[in-house]
């Protein structure tokens, strides 16, 4: 087994075998069986590359003017109408984006399987918000934004916008260009559902915006990951916070010693932007914590901070700690204790 804190690991290697990705107890999932979710899905990159001229682009346009106005216009990059339909043309024309197109119908199909991921979730979102309309669903392919209109996940309100070429995954013709490998391998289809709820979820995370600290982005993380957990409750962790079985194993394992870095350096009310960056933005490792200590470990931390103040809180639901914004509070009142691995 990969060693990942040498000085941390001595002596307890074969007891790390036995330890589970998490120890946390079951949660109750809700019946939310008899809540109806209507989901429309569209698939806007079949209806593009059907057009087969400039004035039937022209028509489509005048017929779905919310998806010209809010998608293809998005970027503000075309003055007019003419210039989108002449850049469309040229979309359209690229043997490239006709590539990416037949790897999306080749890696999704008719897009069942992730319709009915939603449409469960949804009805789980229902259940915690029951103000919560389904946004309809449209899937794209856009030839990864290089055409001024497009993006992996765009949310829109009403309407959601998934660009399947960035989600295609190892066997795609193409990847998403000028990614690392640690940010790329998320671009796959296991990820599409989870990647798109998590931004969904911003519609209800509230942040205080005077709040700058380590500790408040990783609250603010730890939230986005709750809720995931609560809306996909039978998906694995992994899926979630975007790491390997081993990582997973790894920093549960050493959770008692990364908490313990975070007291030591005071890194909880650090508001220095590249602190931030060094233990909640996308990273390879945290070289601060070890050289094979995964990126992003401040997410996973606040995560644990939360499940510590849900269960602390068992009364608190889910709306209740989307709304709340105060990560000093939720921290204060989660009696977070990490978990002492004892050989």
């Amino acid at each position: 087994m990969r060693k990942m804190y040498s000085h941390f690991f001595v002596g307890m290697l074969l007891v790390l075998t036995f330890i589970s990705c998490s120890d946390d107890a079951e949660k109750e999932i809700p019946d939310v069986s008899n809540i109806e979710i209507n989901l429309e899905v569209r698939r806007l990159e079949q209806e593009i590359f059907a057009l087969e001229s400039k004035d039937e682009i022209v028509k489509y346009l005048i017929e779905n003017p919310e998806i010209e106005q809010k998608y293809f216009l998005q970027a503000g990059l075309y003055p007019s109408r003419s210039y989108l339909v002449d850049a469309l043309w040229d979309f359209r024309q690229k043997v490239e984006n006709d590539t990416l197109k037949l790897d999306a119908d080749r890696i999704f199909g008719n897009f069942e399987k992730q319709k009915k991921e939603f449409e469960q979730a949804f009805k789980y979102i229902k259940y915690h918000f029951p103000d919560f309309e389904p946004p309809r669903i449209y899937t794209s392919v856009s030839g990864f934004a290089n055409w001024g209109f497009g993006g992996d996940v765009l949310d829109f309100g009403d309407f959601i916008v998934i660009g399947l070429d960035y989600f295609e995954g190892e066997t795609a013709t193409y990847r998403v260009p000028e990614v690392p490998m640690y940010i790329l391998k998320r671009y796959s289809p296991d990820y599409l559902v989870p990647f798109t709820l998590q931004i969904l979820s911003n519609r209800y995370n509230k942040v205080n915006p005077t709040d700058r600290t380590v500790l408040s982005h990783m609250i603010a993380w730890g939230k986005a990951y709750e809720f995931l957990d609560e809306v996909l409750p039978f998906a694995p962790d992994t899926i979630k916070v975007a790491y390997t079985a081993q990582q997973l194993k790894e920093v549960n394992y050493n959770e008692g010693y990364i908490w313990s870095h975070f007291v030591e350096n005071e890194l909880l009310y650090n508001s220095e932007r590249m602190t931030v960056k060094r233990y909640v933005d996308d990273r390879p490792f945290t070289s601060e914590i070890s050289g094979e200590s995964p990126g992003r470990i401040g997410r996973w931390l606040g995560w644990r901070i939360v499940g510590s103040y849900m269960k602390a809180h068992p009364n608190v639901t889910l709306a209740e700690l989307m709304e709340d914004n105060d990560a000093g509070k939720i921290l204060r009142k989660s009696k977070y204790k990490p978990l002492n691995r004892k050989k």
